[in-house]
């Protein structure tokens, strides 16, 4: 079987992506790993593209399209390439013990029981009536996600599900999520409450994995440790070894950082999502340290390295 491990980034994501690409390394093999354009910058398209790793923005997207409509056009961007099973990890993420075995194990778990995709549920078991409640008293513009709701006779108790970290086996489902994107206006978590609506009047055709084990996020973020520095995949939440963590809160477990960081005769100055956990920090900027150090001169030539 053929996993393809995707994520996707816009210009302000790239420094980000640079870090997640490095905590892929011995975990996925480089080419079946690909950077969806977002809207980067001609010389970071450039920069992925001679790294085989870029995938185009699809013609049925305008340029200005947002992230969440680019997200929930993963099956056009992926439409060129080859795969069994497609994972999708958002660019803020770190891999712990989640590799292609890990991913190829659940991919046949998904095909013997008929499935059609794996994602998590919230570390909090927010229902998606809840999601939608918090959403509104943050002042978020979730009206076209209600009335999908309605329409489509979710029940509010149904628990929400993220797209941060999802593995599809089925291409149909996967095209559908992208016509139903483009039928709903633009609002707060668009394609992911779009991708509740699809999911949950088949509540069968998914596999709800736990948060805490697959995509650990928000205030659990804080009690993640590395017990082993020379593991710097050996992320663990309550003694078990955690798949992924995700620098994304609404508590203050992350940090949107502006770097200023020297390399030599250059700086690298740019934005980086990041954890407040001060060992998942210092092992992502360990990731991105190696990162641009090996590729110097090519983020040099595209600007994103800049003399001192």
């Amino acid at each position: 079987m053929s996993t393809l491990c995707v994520t996707g980034a816009n210009a302000r994501y790239f420094i980000t992506t640079l870090a997640f690409l490095e905590g892929l390394t011995g975990r996925f093999p480089l080419e079946r790993v690909r950077v969806c354009d977002f809207g980067l910058t001609d010389g970071q398209r450039a920069y992925l593209r001679a790294a085989g790793l870029l995938l185009d923005r699809p013609k049925i997207l305008p340029a200005d399209a947002h992230p969440y409509l680019c997200k929930g056009h993963l099956s056009e961007y992926c439409a060129g390439e080859a795969w069994d099973s497609l994972l999708w990890l958002d660019a803020d993420m770190m891999a712990g013990a989640l590799d292609i075995a890990v991913a190829e194990r659940l991919a046949d778990d998904l095909r013997r029981s008929g499935k059609a995709l794996a994602t998590t549920d919230t570390v909090d078991r927010m229902t998606f009536g809840g999601m939608m409640d918090e959403l509104h008293s943050g002042g978020h513009y979730v009206t076209p996600a209600e009335r999908l709701m309605r329409d489509r006779g979710i029940d509010p108790d149904s628990p929400y599900l993220m797209s941060a970290l999802m593995l599809w086996v089925s291409r149909g489902l996967l095209a559908q999520w992208a016509v139903t994107c483009r039928s709903v206006a633009q609002h707060a978590l668009w394609e992911q409450n779009v991708l509740n609506a699809l999911v949950h009047p088949d509540p069968a055709c998914v596999e709800v994995l736990d948060a805490r084990l697959w995509q650990v996020y928000d205030a659990p973020l804080a009690d993640v440790t590395m017990p082993d520095l020379g593991n710097r995949h050996g992320f663990f939440l309550d003694g078990h070894p955690v798949m992924v963590v995700h620098a994304t809160s609404r508590k203050g477990h992350h940090l949107d950082a502006d770097l200023s960081l020297n390399f030599g005769e250059h700086v690298l100055k740019g934005y980086l999502r990041t954890f407040a956990n001060p060992a998942l920090q210092q092992q992502h900027l360990r990731h991105l340290a190696a990162a641009v150090t090996r590729n110097r001169a090519a983020l040099a030539e595209i600007g994103v390295l800049q003399p001192r």
